[in-house]
């Protein structure tokens, strides 16, 4: 399947809510200036600042200047993921008054197992498949950040899972959904940020319309001193390699790059924070992370970034 027109461009991004699109030196420095009551000294300084970084360029040939420098950057401007996870939900007893299609079928049975998995195994888009542990599917699953906190374990019954290659995935739900047996079948496309992150941490966001950003109910948007301080916080952190940051606009089209089945649309981005995404030299350490910044006013959440496991 052709996922290009689909798959969302990359665009520089501001961090922040700020007027104009300064340089991000001059308006940083324009801020820390103004909170120190000196606005007349960030100018030469930010001269000095350019300066260093381009002999620093100069000197170190195509050396980024950001990879350990005072701002944060924006998302990479690299191709969307056109890999994903899937999803296959049998019929059982209590699914056959969810899912029309298991309507009265009852459990599935034997022979129709068989059947799903020779399907399985025919597709050339599925390049992994197997029975899912309850706690696979429901990560799985839980890639639609919709579902929340509503799915938990226990509803995660009879299922099978996989990842996905590039190919016809529209024709491929048809051919799944068709089976008998099969009550809904579901596909995700990859995070885009697997592989480029290895630590998120959301601010909060203005609104909170999911069990995800309940602890910023009372709290509201993050300001930019908040912002400022979790950042300054990270960045002092051995082991960074790079801090993205990302704003609400390039969150909507993430989000909805992986729930491309079932998009989320272009409504308000109230309920979407903005997040910093940390490279980290050792993977590892990412519990350090979390302990650094976890409870940190304007903090909803410190995660690890991580490609889903599934068979």
């Amino acid at each position: 399947m052709d996922l290009s027109s689909d798959i969302p461009e990359s665009e520089e991004l501001s961090f922040g809510k700020e007027p104009t699109r300064e340089p991000r030196a001059t308006t940083w420095l324009r801020r820390r200036a103004a909170r120190d009551g000196s606005p007349r000294v960030w100018k030469p300084v930010a001269v000095a600042l350019s300066m260093v970084v381009l002999l620093a360029g100069a000197a170190g040939g195509a050396r980024d200047p950001y990879d350990r420098g005072r701002w944060p950057l924006p998302p990479p401007d690299v191709p969307w993921p056109e890999t994903g996870t899937f999803l296959l939900y049998l019929c059982d007893d209590a699914r056959t008054k969810v899912w029309e299609t298991c309507e009265g079928g009852g459990a599935v049975t034997d022979e129709e197992r068989w059947g799903i998995e020779r399907t399985l195994a025919s597709l050339p888009e599925i390049t992994s498949y197997g029975r899912t542990t309850p706690e696979e599917s429901l990560a799985i699953a839980r890639q639609d950040h919709r579902v929340g906190d509503v799915l938990t374990v226990d509803l995660m019954r009879d299922s099978y899972g996989g990842t996905l290659g590039r190919g016809d995935w529209r024709a491929l739900l048809r051919t799944l959904g068709d089976l008998p047996g099969v009550g809904v079948p579901t596909v995700f496309r990859d995070d885009f940020w697997w592989g480029k992150a290895d630590v998120s941490v959301a601010l909060c966001p203005e609104t909170s319309l999911y069990e995800l950003w309940r602890i910023c109910e009372e709290h509201g948007l993050a300001t930019a001193s908040e912002k400022e301080a979790v950042y300054d916080r990270i960045r002092r952190l051995p082991g960074i390699e790079k801090i993205y940051a990302e704003d609400p606009a390039h969150a909507a089209k993430a989000r909805n790059h992986i729930s491309w089945q079932m998009p989320f649309g272009d409504g308000p981005l109230d309920d979407l924070p903005e997040t910093f995404y940390i490279k980290l030299a050792d993977p590892g350490t990412a519990a350090r992370i979390e302990k650094a910044v976890a409870g940190m006013s304007g903090v909803a959440r410190v995660r690890k970034v991580a490609p889903v496991a599934a068979p």
